[in-house]
């Protein structure tokens, strides 16, 4: 939100000469009013600057955009035949999950923290940010006055906001007798800026749509510190495959499971040594039963561990033994080099 897109460009531009295999993952400047717009600027950038461009969980949030997948898909395909390098990813699920502190406007946030915990405690500032957040929309709510009965409060850190989590923050407002604006502005500075939140904006014929599509990719987007979590964090993986694939049978196991491993890994450009089962592959590994495998996460409870799962092996160790964790950690950080090639770890 901070950068025009000839900025953007410039970078792209530096990605697609200098980096080969390198892409931009953009979180682009709406998920809300205007977010097909947002998507066209970010494939505009692939166009003219030969950048791989990947769609960060594009979802397509909010009323304004309920039903709209079909132009966003004809876009990516108008792209792709365009010779524009682009993939996207969703999450399964319909709320989304960031930092309460995201709803702000830009320029509330700008300067960092410190300045923007000031403006909080200011009344001329919380009067224009209530404005901004409330009745025009601003960039941090996607362009969206922001509906409070949509906003799940997450983890909480200060001890008088204890009870809070899970909680919509207008039923908290509602119980206290004030003004929401004035609870999200309570909770903001005494957890200085650390809440996180569940936001119920999504719709699943957009979801299920975008996921059918020949570029798509899993992505889980989780938060997976604190205890109020969304269970994403928990249970994307398994969703995909228990849920979509063999429980609405919009996918087979063996489809579904492209979309997990090895398109991930050619986006990465870490294909065919990550995503990949053969010899020279890493021996990275999940035996799962096809028929019992289930995510168990819920928003009650956002860290219940999936069904059906036996071992896990990273780097060839068993980091799942008998469907316990054994413990072991043997995941390997991966750097980009500039010739394009990825550093492999171990196998």
């Amino acid at each position: 939100m901070y950068a025009s897109t000839s900025e953007l460009a410039i970078l792209c531009k530096a990605l697609a000469d200098d980096y080969p295999g390198a892409y931009y993952a953009p979180h682009h400047r709406s998920y809300g009013f205007q977010a097909i717009e947002s998507y066209d600027e970010m494939i505009g950038l692939g166009k003219t600057t030969g950048c791989p461009i990947h769609l960060t969980h594009a979802t397509l949030n909010f009323s304004e955009n309920k039903g709209r997948a079909p132009e966003l898909l004809k876009m990516v395909d108008g792209a792709l035949d365009a010779g524009v390098d682009v993939t996207l990813d969703t999450y399964p699920y319909l709320p989304g999950c960031t930092t309460l502190s995201a709803l702000l406007p830009s320029w509330a946030s700008a300067g960092g923290p410190s300045e923007t915990l000031k403006r909080l405690q200011d009344p001329e500032m919380r009067e224009k940010i209530r404005i901004a957040v409330e009745i025009t929309g601003c960039d941090g709510g996607h362009g969206i006055p922001t509906n409070w009965d949509e906003i799940q409060i997450g983890s909480t850190q200060h001890p008088d906001l204890d009870g809070y989590a899970g909680r919509r923050l207008g039923e908290v407002a509602t119980t206290l007798g004030k003004p929401t604006i004035d609870v999200f502005f309570d909770i903001l500075i005494k957890d200085k800026l650390a809440t996180s939140c569940i936001m119920h904006v999504g719709h699943e014929e957009n979801v299920r749509l975008i996921m059918q599509h020949e570029k798509h990719m899993s992505g889980s987007d989780a938060i997976l510190h604190g205890e109020t979590l969304h269970p994403r964090a928990y249970g994307t993986f398994t969703r995909y495959l228990g849920h979509y694939a063999r429980d609405l049978g919009m996918f087979s196991i063996p489809q579904m499971m492209a979309h997990l491993t090895s398109r991930p890994a050619k986006r990465l450009s870490v294909y065919p040594f990550r995503g990949h089962v053969g010899v020279g592959s890493a021996a990275d590994l999940v035996l799962f039963n096809p028929e019992t495998i289930q995510d168990m996460a819920t928003y009650e409870k956002p860290k219940l561990t999936s069904k059906g799962i036996s071992f896990v092996l990273v780097n060839g160790v068993v980091a799942v033994d008998g469907g316990k964790l054994t413990g072991a950690r043997a995941g390997h950080v991966l750097r980009r080099k500039k010739d394009g090639t990825v550093g492999s770890g171990a196998v």
